[in-house]
């Protein structure tokens, strides 16, 4: 990796990241490789535009989701290290050295439907983690996910991406993260984390297709009909990739399954894929025409600011030398006097910042909870299970109930899905009725309706199959089962004496029967041929029943 130009160097944000080389354009401003120069180590700064940093309502947005994304830490999510607002807004990452899937795309055009299962896998993965802490993107896009040298995926931009999303369109420079919008994101209709789910679905068709679905028109306008009809995807181009991408795209983002649900489907949809080759992945610092980052818009502060400080404490030391000692003392002592009477009257007259205190809402629906809260906070949804609640009733809040918060900030709300999943015993099969159902009490399960079949196999009283169509069911759920009445009842054939033992022996194993045979002496029957049956015959008796077959022996002889 080679360095950047002397000119380049020296421009250290805060004190501590040295900045490197330009990386590429990021979510409204430029990403560049650097230097932690406390810790002595490699890492990305994103460093956003002016526009950014004089909108106060962006920075209050920003402060709350930079703050969440730092304390998000799992293998499919870039960490982000640290963050601030000193000269403009900035973000600390690790640095990937592997490019992002919008570099790939643009090397290698399209990917093969097993390549996007396992892309669609590992972001459903990270984007599961971050909903379950409440945590939405709202602004997915193949830029926005990394790879490392070993082709691991990453989700990037969390926080930074959502707070973006929220500045007025006229003020952003680069709508082209619209394409992955969701319906209800374009229409400015409410949005949950199943917006994430349908952006994934929209990257991952283009990274099979090499093209965007619902691309007619102005993607940034609400009232256009490009989301009229639902995404129709030919099983010849996707393969069993088709189903879940139709599902994630639902144009109602009610009926779009969530991350790990998603997941779960595409984990499925593997079962029928060829293994996939290794991804493509470049070491995302392309070396093109060098740009110098004094002449970059986003850093012209940051290249001013060391002077001007430098001036500026030249002049005060100058300033300090010539004032009188008590002189000195006086002045200060005014200016704490004057700063402290400024915070008084500011905390006895502040009318902009409000704050009320969340109210308890367990237990409401969510029509409700918008009934009892209005449009004073904002309002994230989040989906979770906790046995003993009904579904679509609220459990809680994130911060909790009792908690003051200011107006506009966020409040995310948890729906219950129902009771907790509980796993089905697997080892129910082949014991008896009695022992099925404590398993089945064990497991926080019931036993449901139990149907009686005869079978071969199995003996009576025996499980022999578990109707459950699912591996977990919600806490209290009924597990039906089929049990064995035995085999079918055998019947012992008619005619069988007088007749030879070999034709009895024939029509006994025939029915499923065993035998023994006895033998007699009779003066007036030939050898061979059957004396007596018992049981006797047209009796009903359990398969494998052993018959007696008495035969004759013919007469004694004179020994005898």
């Amino acid at each position: 990796m080679a360095d950047s130009l002397s000119t380049d160097s020296g421009i250290v944000i805060n004190g501590r990241y040295r900045l490197i080389a330009p990386l590429g354009i990021g979510s409204g401003g430029q990403v560049y490789l650097a230097d932690d120069i406390r810790l002595r180590r490699q890492v990305a700064v994103r460093v956003l535009r002016r526009v950014y940093a004089d909108n106060h309502l962006f920075l209050e947005q920003f402060r709350s989701e930079a703050q969440k994304a730092t304390t998000l830490d799992h293998p499919n999510l870039v960490s982000v290290y640290d963050w601030g607002e000193k000269e403009l807004p900035y973000v600390v990452s690790e640095y990937l050295a592997g490019g992002s899937l919008r570099e790939m795309l643009n090397s290698a055009g399209t990917v093969s439907p097993s390549q996007a299962l396992l892309i669609g896998i590992e972001i459903s993965k990270g984007l599961e983690y971050a909903h379950k802490r409440g945590v939405t993107h709202h602004a997915l896009k193949p830029a926005n996910i990394m790879f490392d040298f070993e082709s691991k995926i990453r989700i990037t931009d969390f926080g930074v991406a959502k707070a973006i999303a929220e500045v007025p369109p006229a003020e952003s420079e680069n709508h082209s993260g619209n394409r992955y919008l969701s319906p209800e994101q374009i229409r400015g209709r409410r949005s949950d984390q199943r917006s994430d789910v349908f952006s994934l679905s929209i990257l991952l068709y283009e990274c099979v297709t090499g093209s965007l679905p619902f691309d007619e028109g102005d993607s940034t306008d609400s009232n256009s009909s490009r989301f009229d009809e639902p995404l129709d995807l030919d099983p010849k181009i996707f393969g069993s990739l088709a189903s879940p991408l139709a599902k994630a795209a639902a144009i109602d983002f009610q009926e779009r399954p969530s991350a790990g649900e998603f997941r779960q489907l595409l984990l499925e949809a593997t079962s029928s894929q060829s293994r996939p080759e290794p991804l493509l992945v470049s070491t995302g610092l392309e070396v093109g025409e060098h740009t110098f980052l004094q002449d970059d818009p986003t850093l012209a502060d940051l290249v001013k600011t060391p002077d001007n400080d430098g001036w500026l404490k030249r002049i005060f030391k100058k300033l300090r030398k010539r004032i009188n000692r008590w002189i000195w003392l006086i002045f200060m002592f005014a200016v704490v006097v004057a700063t402290t009477g400024i915070i008084y009257l500011a905390s006895q007259n502040n009318e902009e910042i409000t704050s009320r205190m969340i109210p308890e809402v367990a237990g409401m629906t969510v029509q409700g909870f918008f009934d009892a809260v209005g449009d004073y906070w904002e309002l994230q949804e989040a989906l979770d299970r906790l046995d003993g609640t009904l579904q679509g009733t609220i459990l809680r809040t994130d911060p909790v109930a009792g908690q003051t918060l200011e107006e506009g900030q966020v409040i995310t709300y948890f729906v219950s899905q129902g009771p907790e999943l509980r796993s089905v015993p697997v080892n129910l099969i082949g014991i008896k009725l009695s022992d099925a159902e404590a398993l089945l009490l064990g497991a926080e399960l019931v036993l449901g309706e139990v149907t009686e079949q005869l079978n071969e196999e199995y003996p009576f009283g025996v499980v022999i199959s578990v109707l459950a169509r699912e591996n977990q069911l919600p806490t209290g759920s009924p597990v039906d089962l089929v049990v064995s009445l035995g085999p079918v009842l055998r019947t012992i054939p008619a005619g069988l004496v007088g007749v030879a033992l070999e034709d009895a022996q024939t029509r006994l194993v025939l029915e499923g029967l065993q035998y023994v045979l006895i033998d007699v002496y009779d003066e007036e029957i030939p050898a061979g041929i059957v004396v007596s049956v018992q049981p006797e015959p047209l009796s009903q008796v359990l398969r494998d029943t052993i018959i007696e077959l008495r035969v004759s022996q013919g007469p004694p002889t004179a020994e005898e």
